[in-house]
């Protein structure tokens, strides 16, 4: 038996016979580079442009036809069919957070941020700026927080992701999303500043999927960008004409505010920027992978020796992986199915990540709004106990799954249903005052992701800030 040391979240003791089976790892190269020299003055300081958008009809306002039941009603659903709880990690002495490299992949939940902001909230001062690698390239998405102030698209664009496309499984991105430009035109603009509105990055990677040219008319002259730093005169590049992980480096004059990428002929598919992280004493760094509607089917169906690329000079101490919501959301869910494709998943990571600690972090209880007996009516139609607890049940027995396969894979487990406190939970969440659910009874209101984090931090011993 041993224990694998990192500073920030207690680690788990395992057996060695377990780790060793899943400590195959990848060689670590890197992607393929070729670099760009920008001669930016630096003196930007306006708001990043984006095109306006045509306005769209006003639609009118819809009359609620859902309510959340009743707590009597939860009630009966309670007693007709009552759940087990799905315990949680046991608690360990106290540590405090030094310099813990921190990657988290997940679904809505965590692509809003709340939760790894509160972490970061409590772990370390207000004044030690968090360090972060990667923009993934679900930015500018719905619910997605991103690292950058602003972001702007125009174009044909498309996003893909590994969960659900092959040829985004077969060339994965960092975050498992590419974003595919599907003709000339496509133009991407990032606000680079921090939150002060200063500008940090003097060199930055324009991460991508590189194809080999071939001899057609359309496609012999490679992929062509047209690059423009802080507003200035755009540079054209001819990107490498080899096929697989490629980087684009941009070196600057100066520290860069802006960046627009415009593709002017051939295939572009953007796996995201890498930046030069900052680095404080003690301070956290965090990339955040989580995108809206993903599921851990992307890391059972990528390509784990591309996506070892883009980490082969960043290693983590800890990665969390955040999903179950939307895996419960199908209605054809299986859980022998979900059992097998974690079980890859885990162990693909693992071909990665060989030495890196990992929490699976299950998904939070689910509810079932019900509807009124008439549109101008507060009476809600009576509803089966049954259907009441449907998502909760499946979120129970996802949580399950996930604590037996963490055990195998030398990981942690941590519920959200449980922390919660239990089935039937989300109901009394969304009457809280505040509420800590959102009124959809899936997600959670910024207050409610506060409370999560911090009680995962409590169950995991992990001492805060003062």
């Amino acid at each position: 038996m041993f224990s694998t040391a990192m500073p920030f979240f207690w680690i788990v003791i395992f057996s060695s016979a377990t780790w060793a089976a899943h400590a195959q790892q990848l060689p670590a190269k890197g992607p393929a580079l070729q670099w760009l020299d920008i001669s930016n003055t630096g003196t930007f300081s306006a708001a990043l442009p984006c095109p306006i958008p045509l306005p769209s009809a006003a639609r009118p306002p819809t009359a609620m036809t859902t309510k959340i039941p009743s707590d009597a009603d939860v009630a009966r659903a309670l007693q007709a069919g009552p759940l087990a709880r799905t315990g949680q990690p046991p608690r360990s002495a106290p540590l405090r957070p030094s310099q813990a490299r921190i990657a988290i992949w997940g679904d809505s939940h965590m692509a809003a941020a709340f939760f790894s902001e509160e972490w970061v909230r409590q772990l370390q001062p207000a004044s030690v700026p968090l360090s972060s690698r990667f923009i993934h390239p679900g930015v500018g998405h719905g619910g997605v927080r991103a690292l950058v102030r602003k972001s702007c698209f125009s174009g044909p664009w498309a996003r893909e992701m590994a969960y659900a496309n092959a040829d985004a499984a077969a060339a994965p991105g960092p975050g498992m999303i590419s974003l595919v430009a599907k003709g000339p035109g496509a133009t991407l603009a990032l606000d680079l500043r921090d939150a002060q509105g200063r500008a940090q990055q003097r060199v930055l990677q324009v991460l991508y999927h590189g194809k080999a040219m071939g001899t057609d008319a359309a496609s012999a002259d490679g992929t062509r960008l047209a690059i423009s730093v802080d507003g200035e005169n755009e540079v054209l590049v001819t990107l490498a004409g080899q096929a697989g992980p490629q980087a684009l480096t941009l070196q600057a004059r100066a520290a860069m505010s802006t960046l627009q990428i415009r593709v002017v002929s051939g295939a572009f598919r953007l796996q995201g920027i890498e930046l030069t992280p900052t680095s404080a004493p003690g301070g956290l760094h965090i990339d955040l992978f989580a995108y809206p509607g993903a599921t851990m089917a992307g890391w059972a169906n990528s390509n784990m020796a591309y996506l070892s690329t883009w980490f082969a000079k960043q290693d983590y101490d800890m990665a969390v992986f955040a999903f179950g919501t939307n895996e419960a959301n199908d209605p054809r869910f299986s859980l022998t199915q979900y059992r097998d494709m974690l079980d890859r998943a885990l162990g693909n990571f693992r071909q990665v990540f060989p030495q890196t600690q990992c929490v699976l972090i299950g998904p939070g209880d689910r509810g079932v709004r019900v509807p009124l007996a008439s549109a101008d009516s507060t009476q809600a139609k009576p509803k089966p106990g049954q259907e009441l607890l449907h998502f909760s049940r499946i979120h129970q027995q996802i949580g399950q799954v996930q604590a037996q396969m963490a055990t195998q894979h030398g990981c942690l487990a941590w519920h959200m249903q449980t922390a919660m406190g239990g089935a039937g939970s989300a109901y009394a969440w969304a009457r809280n005052n505040p509420a800590l659910m959102a009124p959809d009874l899936i997600h959670f209101t910024p207050a409610g992701y506060r409370e999560l984090a911090n009680t995962f931090l409590r169950d995991f011993g992990v001492e805060k800030t003062p």
